[in-house]
């Protein structure tokens, strides 16, 4: 009866925690539709004085977003990232039940792929549903704090049609996804949902470093 009783509670936590993460993803796509909604009719009226930033802007073609879609999903830079993230994890023996030798380098760094993967396709798919830009631009500004604000700022915004930046919610929804995802299904039983709410922030703050390398030192 106490191990009924403690598998209903587990599931009745996992049950909640699921309703709440599905709210929380409708609500912001919600709130990103209205505020991409919003921007089409403005700039459907707007006056021609518009600051630089907007007027250098191009919205991408569908073919530029779905390149870009399949280069950083298997692009060579990808695939090389994959590989030294899944050095770094073999080096910390992580996770440990994969072991070491190329069979365990072998799990991680299908791991990571994968991960990239979900994330990868999740935030274009919402791109496309919502006519948004989630690509890093380098900067057109001048100066090295202004190209610095960009270059953060692309982090954690989206662009419309017309320019404006809006808070990407394709990006917090693909950063999330592929890391609650992966430790919900093919990690070890020991990992749940909250490791992944920790990897995905994790993979958040990481990006604001790979924007500034981006944009001061590589070029890709």
């Amino acid at each position: 009866m106490l191990i009924q009783s403690a598998g209903g509670q587990e599931m009745n936590s996992v049950y909640k925690t699921v309703a709440v993460w599905v709210v929380t993803v409708v609500a912001a796509i919600s709130v990103c539709s209205q505020e991409v909604k919003k921007d089409d009719s403005k700039s459907q009226t707007a006056s021609a004085q518009q600051t630089n930033t907007t007027q250098d802007y191009v919205f991408p073609t569908h073919r530029e977003r779905f390149n870009r879609y399949v280069k950083s999903t298997v692009g060579p830079f990808r695939l090389g990232w994959t590989a030294g993230a899944a050095g770094i994890d073999q080096w910390r023996d992580h996770p440990e039940e994969w072991g070491q030798g190329m069979k365990g380098f072998g799990r991680r760094y299908a791991s990571h792929l994968g991960q990239n993967a979900i994330r990868q396709t999740v935030t274009y798919g919402l791109d496309e549903a919502f006519g948004l830009d989630t690509g890093f631009k380098k900067s057109t500004s001048e100066g090295v704090g202004a190209r610095m604000k960009d270059a953060l700022l692309d982090n954690v915004t989206s662009r419309t049609r017309s320019g404006k930046r809006v808070i990407s919610v394709p990006r917090f929804v693909g950063a999330y996804s592929g890391a609650i995802i992966s430790r919900e299904t093919w990690y070890p039983e020991r990992y749940s949902y909250k490791d992944g709410l920790r990897a995905g922030t994790g993979n958040l703050l990481t990006g604001f470093g790979i924007n500034l390398l981006r944009e001061f030192v590589f070029n890709w």
